[in-house]
């Protein structure tokens, strides 16, 4: 296959990752205030979908250079090696998610994307040579595959202790308020909404921007435009296109979510992603918003968080890094 086919293919399965990646965190970003009745669902994806754009458009770009870090194929062996490897890694995750799709768990489409790479890579060389490790940096400045880890891991646990904590204190504060306190988080969910789906556009559509550039110019100093508008359009696609399922796993079906909650989950999981995307931390939105979901209702009612159904969910996450790498593997060996 020529340079430029296999291009134009990385472009489409780009796109179509970018899609995927939207149905898959864009259902979890308009779960909580879908589920609490706060925003009607058509409004909720339109919304999302606004808001999803403009982060893809106007996010940055640091994101992208923490993706591509964990390579260190370039200059003039990019077009012969690393394109067949990028190829192989995005239909590695695009199968995964789908998947996930369809038994209805909110999976990472970054940890997909991840695990591609890494068996994409192992694959091409036998090795791990080509896939930077790096180091923990004091947990401050971690480089390389590490850096990816450690956002994706650190990441859920932070949402959790920031819904946990944040519901505790609008609970002791608001003993203070009138009755008239579950109408005004309510109403701030039309704030809250903007504000997560804008940080998880901004931090989601930079892993493949990035890939994409890469492949394309040899680096990513500058992400063109062009690029930017395809994936802010396919990401938004996949968000209008939200799984329903999804959006009930989250919302109701680890802890029924009510306003005051939801609102909090929203906020907590808005501020996470939203810094990950500012420091460069490819972190997963629907890890996070799943987090606050069971650190909000922790907080309200141990007892009402359906472990179970976030114990499936820790197994997906869990799982998804490996079953991707090992299904890259093996349609990089087979074709």
């Amino acid at each position: 296959m020529d340079h430029n086919t296999i291009i134009v293919l990385i472009v489409l399965f780009g796109c179509l990752f970018s899609y995927t990646n939207g149905f898959q965190d864009g259902s979890s970003v308009a779960a909580s205030p879908i589920a609490s009745r706060s925003i009607p669902p058509a409004w909720a994806a339109l919304l999302s979908g606004i808001f999803e754009f403009l982060g893809a458009l106007l996010g940055g770009q640091a994101v992208a250079g923490s993706i591509v870090g964990i390579t260190r194929y370039g200059g003039s062996k990019l077009d012969e090696r690393f394109l067949p490897i990028l190829l192989t890694a995005l239909v590695a995750a695009i199968s995964w998610n789908f998947f996930t799709r369809a038994i209805k768990v909110p999976s990472s489409s970054t940890h997909a994307l991840v695990g591609g790479l890494i068996g994409a890579l192992y694959a091409a060389s036998g090795n791990f040579d080509y896939i930077v490790v790096g180091d923990l940096g004091y947990l401050l400045h971690p480089t390389g595959v590490t850096k990816v880890i450690v956002t994706l891991f650190l990441s859920p646990l932070i949402g959790f202790l920031a819904g946990f904590i944040l519901l505790k204190l609008v609970y002791v504060f608001g003993v203070f308020f009138t009755a008239s306190l579950t109408r005004v988080f309510k109403r701030l969910q039309w704030l809250a909404l903007p504000l997560l789906a804008f940080g998880h556009g901004a931090n989601d559509s930079q892993k493949v921007m990035g890939l994409i550039a890469f492949s394309m110019l040899g680096n990513i100093s500058t992400i063109p435009i062009e690029i930017r508008l395809l994936i802010a359009i396919a990401l938004t696609t996949g968000v209008l296109a939200m799984a329903p399922g999804i959006v009930r796993r989250v919302g109701t079906g680890i802890y029924r979510l009510r306003p005051t909650p939801a609102f909090v989950a929203q906020l907590a999981s808005a501020v996470v992603v939203g810094f990950g995307s500012l420091t460069g931390g490819p972190l997963s939105a629907s890890q996070v918003i799943a987090s606050t979901v069971m650190g909000v209702g922790c907080a309200e009612r141990r007892k009402g968080v359906h472990w179970l159904v976030a114990r499936d969910m820790l197994m997906a996450w869990v799982l998804t890094i490996p079953s991707s790498a090992f299904l890259a593997y093996w349609l990089y060996r087979l074709f």
